[in-house]
């Protein structure tokens, strides 16, 4: 085989046996020149080979791979590909399933009817993709991973005695979730601005595998005519396979943003890890010390594939006031108790802890405020070990959340709570998700879109301080409305 041009600017010349080949003799350029394949033997083959390779990776994997992508892109790559391979099987003995039930080799039937039944399916499933991003388009960026689990199993597309009904919603459902999933993971994949080539090289890896199923499903047709029992066993088992596959892929994923499920890990972990100095603040200028916070590769294979589990309290983050308080004396006491950012009510008889947001406080307020309220969750759960930071302060205030009478709000546990926060817990978990290789500066929480104004109020009533207006105004504010605002009250 002949050996491979050199580039522009190298020295030409074959690849030479001993010290270089014509001027390339010593230097980089020399032994450069020394690794290009000779003519025969094994080098032919391993010269072939490696082209072969240099070209697949050209075709499939992006520019700079593997220092353009994360670490987690190989592994989570190669179980979406096997849970593909598997969906696309599938995928053609469903298609030949429905083609049966629509009256395909049936004599009796009509193509008007085949025609009218057809058309059925793709309304429903048009249908089903605008109902499916309505209800479930805030949370595909927030949790990327539970709609990609959860869907899985939705993409097998249904079989032969269902309903043709019931395979277009899946379907359609799925197409949704998965694209709009998959967008969310490029961007955490890419390393280098490189979002658009990771997704496409992602679709040239899909086609390229659905290409290899559909081959596979040709020739698994004709050994299932005649069987039904066969097609189901291997439905059967294509479907736990897919399964799986979806499960290890998601498993594979190292996301280092905080939603709602990673924050709650990463701050039980915090609260109930291992004994620790205790954290407290410095004055300006000085440093915090941070508490132990399980960084992205311990809470990521530990966070819920399934959206619900493992929560005691219904959060609202971002709540409008008449879901706050009920009345000018709640609204009162929640000034009271909150701080200056936000103000936090909390039932626990109703499960429910609510969060309202001011207009015009810092971006990392959302955190903060969700970070608060998932400490509050966190005490109404088990009892804290002995050897838990700030142990001593918070089984206090654990016991004060636990007598709360019912139907009541804890508005002295909620007070405790703040003050607890914001002058230790909380710097020092900020820190500690810093330190732990957590993006604090953007999150993924999901906060509702209303934001509240209360009159009079800096860092929360007191008895020195100007009480609230008996409604103080809370609507939603767009960022069109906002400069507006502004200028009024200029």
């Amino acid at each position: 085989m002949a050996a491979s041009p050199p580039p522009l600017g190298a020295p030409r010349g074959r690849a030479g046996t001993g010290g270089g080949g014509g001027r390339g003799g010593g230097g980089g350029a020399g032994e450069g020149l020394r690794r290009l394949p000779v003519g025969g033997g094994e080098g032919e083959g391993g010269g072939v080979g490696e082209g072969l390779r240099r070209a697949a990776e050209r075709l499939l994997l992006p520019q700079g791979y593997p220092e353009s992508v994360s670490g987690d892109y190989g592994s989570y790559q190669c179980w979406d590909s096997l849970q593909a391979l598997c969906s696309t099987v599938t995928g053609t003995l469903s298609t030949r399933a429905v083609l049966q039930t629509v009256g395909v080799g049936d004599s009796a039937a009509t193509a008007t009817g085949a025609t009218l039944t057809w058309v059925l399916r793709d309304g429903v499933g048009m249908v089903t993709r605008i109902v499916f991003a309505w209800l479930q388009g805030p949370s595909l960026d927030c949790e990327a991973k539970p709609p990609v689990a959860v869907t899985a199993g939705a993409r097998l597309r249904g079989g032969g005695a269902l309903l043709l009904g019931a395979p277009p919603l899946a379907r359609s459902a799925v197409a949704v979730a998965g694209g709009a999933t998959r967008a969310a993971v490029a961007v955490h994949q890419a390393r280098r601005e490189n979002a658009a080539e990771v997704s496409a090289k992602d679709g040239s890896q899909e086609t390229l595998v659905n290409a290899v199923g559909l081959l596979l499903a040709l020739l698994l047709l004709p050994l299932l005519e005649g069987r039904p029992w066969l097609s189901w066993v291997l439905v059967a088992l294509l479907v736990a396979a897919h399964l799986g596959c979806n499960v290890r892929a998601v498993g594979a994923l190292c996301l280092p943003t905080l939603n709602r499920p990673r924050l709650r890990l990463a701050l039980g972990g915090a609260l109930r890890g291992s004994p620790a100095p205790k954290p407290q603040a410095t004055p300006p200028g000085g440093d915090v010390i941070g508490l132990p916070v399980p960084g992205p590769e311990e809470v990521n294979p530990r966070e819920p594939l399934l959206p619900g589990f493992s929560t005691r309290l219904r959060l609202h983050l971002g709540a409008p006031l008449h879901r706050l308080v009920k009345s000018v004396a709640e609204l009162r006491k929640a000034a009271e108790c909150g701080t200056r950012d936000y103000l936090i009510v909390l039932r626990p008889s109703q499960g429910w802890v609510g969060v309202g947001l001011r207009h015009g406080a810092p971006p990392d307020t959302p955190l903060r405020a969700c970070a608060h309220a998932l400490l509050l969750e966190e005490l109404l759960g088990p009892d804290l070990p002995p050897g838990a930071p700030m142990g001593a302060a918070l089984r206090r205030l654990q016991q004060r959340l636990r007598r709360c009478p019912p139907g009541s709000v804890p508005w002295a546990a909620l007070a405790e709570s703040s003050r607890l926060w914001d002058d230790v817990i909380g710097p020092a978990f900020s820190r500690g998700l810093a330190n732990a290789g957590w993006l604090t500066h953007r999150h993924q929480l999901a906060p509702d879109e209303w934001r509240l104004d209360w009159a009079g109020l800096e860092g929360g009533a007191s008895e020195d301080k100007p009480r609230p207006q008996p409604h103080p105004p809370a609507r939603l504010i767009s960022p069109e409305t906002a400069p507006k605002r502004r200028e009024e009250r200029k």
